[in-house]
């Protein structure tokens, strides 16, 4: 029996430690973690909670009062449509208060919260579920059965959009843009461009079409400048020669641009265009090297 009271005393104990230790310790670091999370606060200005509804609400409203007063619409499904475009703009604020509600409640349960903007939080919630039905109950009259499905299928639209998105920023971070300009003993500059993906090593170049039909004089200066990515992983390579010289005996050539295995390097193919001591030449293709170690800098190579 007295076996039996210890081990009861000692899970006791053992509780009473752990429940201390998710109070002194856990709920301390996550309280640490919530407060030091940028995003949390991130719909709150001046301890203030902003909720607004889409602009997509008047649009649609607008559009509903123009076809009541016998405005013939171009296409019967514009009133389906524009009531589609405003539950998909009404998806992204369902999902924010989602997402406020439990990591707010925790700060307002310890203190760290001022009471007007846990009210305004909920009576967002309120505007927001009114917003729901409103839309729901437009979707029935527009079809009947379509009030339960017009939120799935607006969501199918978002994420369309979004995916599409995520693919554009990643074509973005891979896109890249050469510049090359060729300027003659004389002053004037030819300035082509070319466009390409995932630069690596001897990766071809596509030559935008006005700059395809550009010449250069057998002998310039030249100066190339690629530009890899954008926003923080952007990255940007250059290099330059002074006196770049073509053979104008040669109908086609491959030349090298630049050199240093740090910096950018272009293998370019040249095609002559006209004769004499005022040979013209058209760029044919281009190939591309950059360094895969260089982040953000501009290098420099003869």
């Amino acid at each position: 029996m007295q076996l039996f009271l210890f081990l009861v005393l000692s899970l006791t104990t053992l509780l009473l430690c752990y429940a201390g230790y998710q109070i002194l310790v856990v709920d301390r670091r996550e309280e640490r973690e919530m407060v030091e999370d940028s995003d949390l606060f991130q719909a709150i200005d001046d301890k203030n909670y902003d909720f607004e509804l889409p602009i997509e609400v008047d649009e649609y409203d607008e559009k509903k009062r123009e076809l009541d007063m016998g405005e013939e619409p171009a296409d019967k499904r514009t009133l389906p449509l524009k009531l589609l475009e405003r539950a998909k703009a009404d998806i992204p604020r369902i999902e924010q208060l989602e997402k406020d509600h439990p990591r707010m409640a925790r700060l307002f349960q310890r203190g760290l919260l001022p009471y007007h903007v846990w009210e305004q939080l909920l009576e967002a919630e309120q505007v927001m579920d009114a917003e729901v039905n409103t839309v729901q109950a437009e979707a029935e009259l527009l079809q009947k059965g379509w009030g339960q499905g017009v939120f799935s299928q607006a969501y199918q639209m978002l994420r369309k959009d979004r995916e599409d998105e995520l693919r554009m920023e990643q074509m973005q971070k891979e896109a890249a843009v050469l510049t090359l300009k060729f300027t003659k003993p004389s002053g004037g500059v030819v300035t082509m461009e070319a466009d390409g993906r995932k630069i690596t090593q001897q990766t071809p170049m596509v030559l935008r079409k006005e700059s395809a039909a550009e010449e250069v004089s057998f002998k310039s200066e030249v100066t190339a400048e690629m530009v890899l990515g954008s926003g923080e992983d952007k990255r940007t390579f250059c290099t330059q020669i002074p006196e770049f010289v073509l053979d104008v005996e040669q109908e086609k050539q491959w030349k090298q641009i630049g050199s240093d295995a740090a910096g950018l390097r272009l293998q370019v193919r040249f095609v002559r265009k006209s004769h004499g001591a005022k040979a013209g030449f058209a760029i044919e293709q281009i190939r591309a090297t950059v360094p895969e170690s260089a982040k953000n800098t501009a290098i420099g190579s003869t």
